[in-house]
This record gives structure tokens, C-alpha cells and sequence, in this order.
């Protein structure tokens, strides 16, 4: 390109920025006196270029002029760097049409495999008990290795620190699988019985009295809640943030798994374990009743079964994905080519997931942001009137609609097309997209599942995270899982209430030699007769029923208005001090 193409390209391309007078300025500047020995050409380009860019602008920085002379760029608009796709696979030749209600039909279960419950429940676990559920999901192994690291970390923090001769550390001695299910039962009753902090569960006050220290010293409960360990400090991978939860959380999932597969849709979503305290992957999500805390990306199945969960400890996408993408493909995984269809929310979906799940044999439903990047303008940009509707289809048959209610809604779905159907809502009949409608009922899995875990939720606030995280693991999870399967495999429909308490009353009574009691511990216990309402005597009824059984007891046995107050049983005067036969207390 020689002097006068450039200036004949300026003075095109600058018309509304150059003057046009006759006095126009000659393309010269002080430094260019330097570079006589220069060809002219060369030295002309030189000095255009110096005229036109800043002198902190370096030559091989600019790209407005092309290095060939056929192809010259638009200097009013120069080249961008280009970004990358989010999955360039999906990008090229997408075409939007009307939607024509053309859409992908998956075979669901192509192979004929078991969905649902596994069979083999039915067979065996048919007359099962709550603790029985349990255990399908927490099993013994699961336990002893929680034994055996809480064991080997007591050890640890013995030999690695001066232990003051009044710490509980002195006093401590190795747990076993039995003590452990038993404290497992005592933090779930915790959750049942809440009191603003763990000491008071063992006061002798009658305000908070309860029955703990007849099953587990608070000593005890306090050493175990401190030394309860999943994972070996000794053999800590630093690159890996959630090596103390240990490998509990995977076999959670591998059992839930084996009892359940899902069927023809599924959910992901994340929930939040309330923390307050220090940590680098916290969240805050202000939507949630728990603003701040851990977030776990969860996959749950009708009717509130958890397959899946993966802790969130920071971004980690993958080179052609988001991270809400990633997240879903990672779930997912084992569910895909199945002909099932993923129920999400705006966070993740994408056009590009959905032509990804696509070529995997899966349909998306799920709400959309208007922001995305592939998304058709024709739609997204569109303003709508109360109960309007516009969609397009792409080439691949994802449906992307919007549509206003009480404000404006935009979905993606690969199942759908853009049917209005009747709902009669506050007993007005009125018209929804049926994309919208199935939206909502297969999200609700998740929230159900967040909802029955807030029932009686036994973790509290000074329990370390990773420590957290688990025990909502074994102690929500898992207990929402197991009575999903009871209440399914036995059609006994009890409240999740009731089966912690049933749960509770099983862990707690296993065989293990209560510790001795002190004779401070005797003497807070109050047995002494107060007046009372009138019911059957205790005793008297007991040995009426052995002599003479049932009816003839409830018809005939002795009525007083008399109870011990310290066992909460109903005695006449005679049998109650047959009953408590008290002793001198021992000499010290």
C-alpha cells in the first residue's frame, strides 16, 4: 500500500473528523526528522500512523489496518477480542423459527430397567421399623469409621498438646459403634426438644428438665462433640478444601441410590447450611431463609428423596461451561440417556445446556434469564401485556417463551411447545403455558426436601463446619430419605416428627453400660407425692393386670390422687413407699 492509497483511505474514512479547508495539515511531525535514510513509502506510513494513534501506541499493537492491501477494517468500529463460546460445539447454524410444536421425543427407558423403589424393599422391609430405614442409608461400616477417626484424632490432640490436669481430655477413653449411634440419637433428640444451648439439656432446674443425663453424661456428650472426627488429620491433602468430610457424604448417596433410582424427572437446586463463622467458599444468597452459610448443589426425586449432593466451595468452571452447567453435568451424569427430563432453575439453564442435554438424551424445563447470550431477541426483548405470549424453536428444538402474569416470565424447555392450558386459581379460571405448570411441580422435590430438614434440625451454632456438613448429611438427609422410604414400603403415613422421635427412641436404647452416677446426681431427682388429678394406681393396676388381666383391671383397679413427682407416675400411699425404698446416702 503505497502514500497515497493511505491518504486516500483517511480521507474516506474521516470525513466527519478531519477538516476540509484548503489549508489542510501536512502529515508531518518533529520526530519523523530523524528518519531521512528511510525509504518514502515507509517513512509516510510512519508518519500517518504517528498522527493518527498516541505515541504510547506501538505499531504491532494496532490492528485497524490489515496487513493486506485487500482487506482494510472498519477503523470506527475495530476488531474486539474475540471471548469464548460457551460451548462452541452448539453455536453454529442456530436458526429461530414460530414455534410449530416439533419436539424431541426421547424413548423414557429405552431398556426397560427398574425405577423407583428398589423391589427388593418390599420383600424384606415390609414390616420394618424407622431405625431399620436408618440403617440402609447409615450403616455400621459407615459408623465405625467415624469411631475409628474419632478415636484416632483424641489420640492426636492428646499427644500434640499440654492438656491441663482439670481437662475433659484427662477423662478420655475410646468410643464405640454403640455409644456413637447413641449420641447420634441424642443430637436428633436435641432437634425435638430444643433448648438455647447444649448445658441446659443437663440442668437440674425444673424449667428444663429433662431425661439426657439418664442416658449420656453432659461431660461425655461435650468430649464426643469435640472429638468427633470423619478423616485422618495425619493424612490431609491441603489442595482439597472438603478433605475433612471425609468419604460419609459419597456413601450417603451410594445407599440412597441403591434404595431408589429416580424416575421420569428430576431436580437440581441448592440449599444452605447456616454458618456464621470464618470460611472462604461461604455464601450469601438473599432469597434464602438462611442468608449466609455452606452451599450444597443437591438433585432430589418426587417426593423429596435426595440422590445427590456436591458441596460448593468455590468457582470452578469448566473451560466450555459456566459453573451452573458444570454442576449439572457432574449431578446428572448417572441419570443421562435415560429419556428423563431435568427440572432447573434460571442460574443454570442455557440454550447451550439444553442442546447439550440433547445430543444426551435428556429434555431441560427450567426458567431462563433474559440475559443470555444465545438467546432470541425477538423473544427476550419483546414487551408484553398481561396473560401475552411470544416463543420461538431453534433448529434443535429448544423452545425459549415469555409470557406475563403479574410480571414477565421467560422458560426454556425441550419437552414443551407453547400450550395454554386452564388452572382455576382463587376460584377464577384463568390460563398458564403447561411449561410453566410442570415447572413448578417438578421443583418442588427440593424444596419439600429443605423443608421437612428444617423440622426439628438439631445442628447448632458453635458446631465446627465440616462438622456441620456431615452431620446434615446423616441427621437430615439421611433421616428424610429413610422416612421417605418408610412411609412408601410400608404405607405407614407418619409425620417426619414422629419417625425422628421413633428414630430417637431406637438409638438411644442400645446396649451400652451406663456411667456410674454421682450421689449429687441422686439427690436432684425429687421423689415425693403431690396432689394430682385421679388416675389408676401404678402398681396397684401392674399386678391387678398380671392376676387378673386387662379388662377386669381397667374396671376395677384402685384409683388415687396421688403422683410421684420425680417418676411421673401415679402411686397410692402404700405403694409408693414400697416402691422407693430409701437408703442413707453413702459416707464420703
Amino acid at each position: 500500500m503505497n502514500a497515497q492509497e493511505i491518504n486516500e483511505l483517511i480521507d474516506s474514512e474521516f470525513e466527519d473528523y478531519l477538516d476540509d479547508s484548503d489549508d489542510d495539515p501536512t502529515w508531518k511531525s518533529p520526530h519523523d526528522v530523524n528518519l531521512s535514510n528511510e525509504s518514502d513509502s515507509e517513512s509516510e506510513e510512519i508518519k500517518i500512523n504517528r498522527c493518527l494513534f498516541p505515541k504510547t501506541t506501538h505499531l504491532n499493537e494496532i490492528s485497524h489496518i490489515s496487513d493486506s492491501e485487500d482487506e482494510i477494517t472498519d477503523i470506527h468500529n475495530p476488531p474486539v477480542r474475540q471471548k469464548k463460546h460457551t460451548n462452541p460445539e452448539s453455536e453454529p447454524d442456530r436458526q429461530w423459527r414460530v414455534d410449530d410444536k416439533v419436539t424431541n421425543a426421547f424413548i423414557f427407558n429405552p431398556e426397560n430397567e427398574l425405577t423407583g423403589i428398589n423391589p427388593d424393599l418390599f420383600d424384606c422391609m415390609i414390616d420394618g421399623s424407622p431405625l431399620d430405614f436408618y440403617k440402609l442409608l447409615v450403616n455400621d461400616e459407615m459408623i465405625e469409621k467415624i469411631v475409628i477417626e474419632t478415636n484416632k484424632y483424641a489420640v492426636q490432640q492428646i499427644s500434640s498438646k499440654h492438656i491441663s490436669p482439670h481437662s475433659r481430655l484427662t477423662k478420655w477413653r475410646d468410643t464405640n459403634i454403640i455409644e456413637m449411634k447413641q449420641f447420634f440419637g441424642t443430637l436428633i433428640w436435641t432437634g425435638l426438644v430444643q433448648l438455647p444451648s447444649y448445658e441446659l439439656y443437663w440442668s437440674s432446674s425444673e424449667i428444663f428438665k429433662t431425661k439426657f443425663g439418664t442416658i449420656i453424661s453432659r461431660n461425655r456428650f461435650e468430649i464426643l462433640l469435640q472429638m468427633i472426627h470423619f478423616a485422618d488429620n495425619s493424612q490431609i491433602d491441603k489442595n482439597n478444601r472438603l478433605f475433612k468430610l471425609g468419604t460419609l457424604i459419597d456413601d450417603v448417596m451410594l445407599n440412597s441410590n441403591m434404595c431408589m433410582k429416580p424416575g421420569k424427572s428430576f431436580c437440581i437446586d441448592e440449599s444452605l447450611i447456616k454458618f456464621m463463622g470464618r470460611l472462604s467458599f461461604k455464601q450469601y444468597i438473599k432469597n434464602k431463609r438462611n442468608k449466609f452459610g455452606i452451599k450444597l448443589f443437591k438433585l432430589c426425586i418426587h417426593p423429596c428423596y435426595t440422590l445427590a449432593v456436591k458441596v460448593y466451595c468455590g468457582k470452578e468452571a469448566a473451560p466450555d461451561f459456566n459453573v451452573g452447567s458444570k454442576i449439572v453435568q457432574e449431578l446428572s451424569e448417572p441419570f443421562l440417556n435415560f429419556g428423563r427430563t431435568l427440572v432447573v432453575d434460571n442460574w443454570y439453564t442455557s440454550v447451550e445446556l439444553a442442546e447439550l442435554l440433547n445430543r444426551q438424551q435428556t429434555h431441560l424445563v427450567g426458567t431462563l434469564r433474559t440475559n443470555r447470550k444465545s438467546n432470541p431477541k425477538e423473544v427476550t426483548k419483546k414487551k408484553l401485556k398481561k396473560n401475552e405470549i411470544v416463543s420461538l424453536r431453534s433448529s434443535s428444538n429448544i423452545l425459549v417463551l415469555k409470557w406475563r402474569d403479574k410480571r414477565e416470565l421467560c422458560m426454556i424447555s425441550s419437552e414443551h411447545d407453547s400450550e395454554m392450558v386452564e388452572v382455576c386459581v382463587r376460584g377464577k379460571t384463568t390460563l398458564k403455558p403447561r411449561v410453566v405448570l410442570d415447572y413448578n411441580e417438578g421443583k418442588s422435590p427440593i424444596d419439600l426436601a429443605d423443608q421437612m430438614s428444617s423440622y426439628s434440625n438439631p445442628l447448632r451454632r458453635t458446631v465446627k463446619w465440616y462438622k456441620k456438613v456431615v452431620l446434615d448429611t446423616l441427621l437430615n438427609i439421611a433421616v428424610v430419605n429413610a422416612h421417605v422410604l418408610f412411609t412408601q414400603v410400608t404405607n405407614n403415613k407418619i409425620s417426619i416428627t414422629d419417625f425422628r422421635t421413633a428414630l430417637v427412641e431406637s438409638l438411644i436404647t442400645q446396649n451400652i453400660e451406663p456411667e456410674p452416677i454421682s450421689y449429687s446426681q441422686i439427690t436432684t431427682i425429687k421423689h415425693k407425692l403431690i396432689k394430682a388429678s385421679k388416675s389408676r394406681c401404678h402398681k396397684c393396676y401392674s399386678i391387678m393386670v398380671k392376676e387378673k388381666g386387662r379388662q377386669h383391671s381397667q374396671k376395677y383397679s384402685k384409683k388415687t390422687s396421688t403422683k410421684c413427682e420425680g417418676c411421673d407416675k401415679y402411686y397410692c400411699v402404700d405403694c409408693f413407699f414400697e416402691d422407693h425404698k430409701f437408703h442413707d446416702p453413702p459416707k464420703r
